[in-house]
Protein backbone atom coordinates (compact mmCIF):
# COMPACT_ATOMS: atom_id res chain seq x y z
CA UNK A 1 0.00 0.00 0.00
CA UNK A 2 1.19 3.47 -0.80
CA UNK A 3 2.14 5.61 2.18
CA UNK A 4 0.87 8.87 0.71
CA UNK A 5 -2.81 7.99 0.99
CA UNK A 6 -3.14 5.51 3.87
CA UNK A 7 -6.43 3.66 3.94
CA UNK A 8 -7.26 4.71 0.38
CA UNK A 9 -7.22 1.27 -1.21
CA UNK A 10 -9.00 -1.13 1.11
CA UNK A 11 -12.52 0.26 1.32
CA UNK A 12 -12.71 1.50 -2.25
CA UNK A 13 -11.25 -1.70 -3.65
CA UNK A 14 -13.75 -3.77 -1.66
CA UNK A 15 -16.61 -1.56 -2.84
CA UNK A 16 -15.47 -1.75 -6.47
CA UNK A 17 -14.98 -5.52 -6.36
CA UNK A 18 -18.31 -6.17 -4.66
CA UNK A 19 -20.22 -3.90 -7.03
CA UNK A 20 -18.66 -5.47 -10.13
CA UNK A 21 -19.54 -8.93 -8.80
CA UNK A 22 -23.15 -7.84 -8.28
CA UNK A 23 -23.30 -6.37 -11.81
CA UNK A 24 -21.80 -9.57 -13.25
CA UNK A 25 -24.41 -11.63 -11.39
CA UNK A 26 -27.22 -9.38 -12.59
CA UNK A 27 -25.85 -9.55 -16.13
CA UNK A 28 -25.43 -13.35 -15.91
CA UNK A 29 -21.66 -13.12 -16.36
CA UNK A 30 -21.74 -10.91 -19.45
CA UNK A 31 -18.45 -9.09 -18.92
CA UNK A 32 -18.64 -7.47 -22.37
CA UNK A 33 -21.71 -5.45 -21.37
CA UNK A 34 -19.62 -4.03 -18.50
CA UNK A 35 -16.69 -3.23 -20.77
CA UNK A 36 -14.47 -5.83 -19.14
CA UNK A 37 -12.67 -6.65 -22.35
CA UNK A 38 -9.39 -5.83 -24.07
CA UNK A 39 -11.17 -5.17 -27.37
CA UNK A 40 -11.24 -1.42 -27.96
CA UNK A 41 -13.63 0.21 -30.44
CA UNK A 42 -12.94 1.60 -33.02
CA UNK A 43 -9.15 0.96 -32.88
CA UNK A 44 -5.93 1.89 -31.11
CA UNK A 45 -4.90 4.46 -33.73
CA UNK A 46 -8.12 6.37 -33.14
CA UNK A 47 -7.49 6.37 -29.38
CA UNK A 48 -3.88 7.51 -29.81
CA UNK A 49 -5.11 10.59 -31.69
CA UNK A 50 -7.97 11.20 -29.24
CA UNK A 51 -5.55 10.89 -26.31
CA UNK A 52 -3.38 13.67 -27.75
CA UNK A 53 -6.43 15.88 -28.30
CA UNK A 54 -7.85 15.23 -24.83
CA UNK A 55 -4.43 15.83 -23.25
CA UNK A 56 -4.03 19.11 -25.14
CA UNK A 57 -7.53 20.20 -24.15
CA UNK A 58 -7.00 19.41 -20.47
CA UNK A 59 -3.56 21.06 -20.54
CA UNK A 60 -4.98 24.24 -22.05
CA UNK A 61 -7.83 24.20 -19.53
CA UNK A 62 -5.34 23.92 -16.65
CA UNK A 63 -3.21 26.78 -18.00
CA UNK A 64 -6.24 29.03 -18.45
CA UNK A 65 -7.62 28.12 -15.00
CA UNK A 66 -4.20 28.79 -13.45
CA UNK A 67 -3.94 32.15 -15.21
CA UNK A 68 -7.43 33.15 -14.04
CA UNK A 69 -6.61 32.16 -10.46
CA UNK A 70 -3.35 34.15 -10.56
CA UNK A 71 -5.19 37.17 -12.03
CA UNK A 72 -7.63 36.93 -9.10
CA UNK A 73 -4.73 36.90 -6.63
CA UNK A 74 -4.97 33.19 -5.83
CA UNK A 75 -1.74 31.25 -6.12
CA UNK A 76 -2.76 27.72 -7.14
CA UNK A 77 -0.84 25.19 -5.05
CA UNK A 78 1.16 22.74 -7.10
CA UNK A 79 2.28 19.74 -5.05
CA UNK A 80 5.98 18.99 -4.77
CA UNK A 81 7.08 15.37 -4.94
CA UNK A 82 10.68 14.59 -3.98
CA UNK A 83 12.51 12.08 -6.20
CA UNK A 84 12.69 9.43 -3.46
CA UNK A 85 8.88 9.17 -3.46
CA UNK A 86 8.43 8.76 -7.22
CA UNK A 87 7.98 4.97 -7.03
CA UNK A 88 5.29 5.02 -4.34
CA UNK A 89 3.50 7.98 -5.95
CA UNK A 90 3.70 6.26 -9.35
CA UNK A 91 2.17 3.07 -7.97
CA UNK A 92 -0.69 4.96 -6.37
CA UNK A 93 -1.40 7.53 -9.07
CA UNK A 94 -0.65 5.49 -12.19
CA UNK A 95 -1.78 1.98 -11.23
CA UNK A 96 -4.04 1.59 -8.21
CA UNK A 97 -6.00 4.86 -8.30
CA UNK A 98 -6.88 4.64 -12.01
CA UNK A 99 -7.93 1.00 -11.66
CA UNK A 100 -10.06 1.49 -8.55
CA UNK A 101 -11.55 4.85 -9.58
CA UNK A 102 -12.38 3.77 -13.12
CA UNK A 103 -14.02 0.62 -11.78
CA UNK A 104 -16.23 2.73 -9.53
CA UNK A 105 -16.94 5.73 -11.77
CA UNK A 106 -17.28 3.87 -15.08
CA UNK A 107 -18.35 0.24 -14.57
CA UNK A 108 -20.29 0.63 -11.33
CA UNK A 109 -21.83 4.04 -12.07
CA UNK A 110 -22.00 4.37 -15.87
CA UNK A 111 -23.42 0.96 -16.77
CA UNK A 112 -26.57 1.26 -14.63
CA UNK A 113 -26.99 4.95 -15.54
CA UNK A 114 -26.82 4.20 -19.26
CA UNK A 115 -29.54 1.59 -18.81
CA UNK A 116 -31.75 3.97 -16.82
CA UNK A 117 -31.05 7.45 -18.20
CA UNK A 118 -28.96 7.10 -21.36
CA UNK A 119 -25.28 7.62 -22.21
CA UNK A 120 -25.08 11.42 -21.89
CA UNK A 121 -26.69 11.36 -18.46
CA UNK A 122 -24.13 8.73 -17.45
CA UNK A 123 -21.26 10.89 -18.74
CA UNK A 124 -22.56 13.97 -16.92
CA UNK A 125 -23.21 12.19 -13.62
CA UNK A 126 -19.96 10.23 -13.69
CA UNK A 127 -17.88 13.29 -14.58
CA UNK A 128 -19.55 15.43 -11.91
CA UNK A 129 -19.04 12.75 -9.25
CA UNK A 130 -15.39 12.32 -10.30
CA UNK A 131 -14.82 16.08 -9.93
CA UNK A 132 -16.75 16.36 -6.69
CA UNK A 133 -15.05 13.46 -4.96
CA UNK A 134 -11.59 14.64 -6.03
CA UNK A 135 -12.46 17.96 -4.39
CA UNK A 136 -13.63 16.16 -1.23
CA UNK A 137 -10.46 14.01 -1.20
CA UNK A 138 -8.38 17.21 -1.19
CA UNK A 139 -7.28 17.12 -4.82
CA UNK A 140 -9.19 20.03 -6.42
CA UNK A 141 -6.83 20.41 -9.39
CA UNK A 142 -8.42 21.88 -12.53
CA UNK A 143 -7.78 18.70 -14.53
CA UNK A 144 -9.96 16.72 -12.12
CA UNK A 145 -12.89 19.02 -12.81
CA UNK A 146 -13.06 18.04 -16.48
CA UNK A 147 -11.15 14.75 -16.83
CA UNK A 148 -14.03 12.65 -15.48
CA UNK A 149 -16.27 13.67 -18.37
CA UNK A 150 -13.64 12.65 -20.93
CA UNK A 151 -13.00 9.37 -19.11
CA UNK A 152 -16.70 8.50 -18.97
CA UNK A 153 -17.12 9.33 -22.67
CA UNK A 154 -14.02 7.25 -23.53
CA UNK A 155 -15.39 4.29 -21.58
CA UNK A 156 -18.70 4.34 -23.40
CA UNK A 157 -17.19 5.12 -26.82
CA UNK A 158 -14.50 2.43 -26.65
CA UNK A 159 -16.65 -0.27 -25.06
CA UNK A 160 -13.72 -1.18 -22.85
CA UNK A 161 -12.73 -0.42 -19.28
CA UNK A 162 -9.10 -0.49 -20.45
CA UNK A 163 -9.41 2.83 -22.31
CA UNK A 164 -10.28 5.08 -19.36
CA UNK A 165 -7.82 3.24 -17.09
CA UNK A 166 -4.98 3.93 -19.52
CA UNK A 167 -6.08 7.55 -20.09
CA UNK A 168 -6.37 8.10 -16.34
CA UNK A 169 -2.93 6.56 -15.71
CA UNK A 170 -1.36 8.67 -18.45
CA UNK A 171 -2.97 11.84 -17.11
CA UNK A 172 -1.78 11.05 -13.60
CA UNK A 173 1.72 10.36 -14.92
CA UNK A 174 1.74 13.82 -16.54
CA UNK A 175 0.56 15.40 -13.26
CA UNK A 176 3.25 13.49 -11.35
CA UNK A 177 5.88 14.81 -13.77
CA UNK A 178 4.69 18.36 -13.00
CA UNK A 179 4.80 17.66 -9.25
CA UNK A 180 8.37 16.27 -9.44
CA UNK A 181 9.44 19.19 -11.63
CA UNK A 182 7.93 21.59 -9.09
CA UNK A 183 10.00 19.94 -6.34
CA UNK A 184 13.18 20.50 -8.39
CA UNK A 185 12.24 24.09 -9.24
CA UNK A 186 11.40 25.08 -5.67
CA UNK A 187 14.36 23.28 -4.04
Amino acid sequence: MCTIYPGYHGGRLALATGAVCVLLLLGRGDRYSLGITLRIIPNCRYWAIITLLIGAGIGIFCLVAGAILLACGVCPPIPRVPPELIISYSWHSCVSAPFIEETLYRIVLCVPLVAVAGPWSAVLASGALFAGLHFVYGNPAPDNFIAGYFLAWAYLKSGSFVTPVLLHALGNACALAVHVSNWHISS
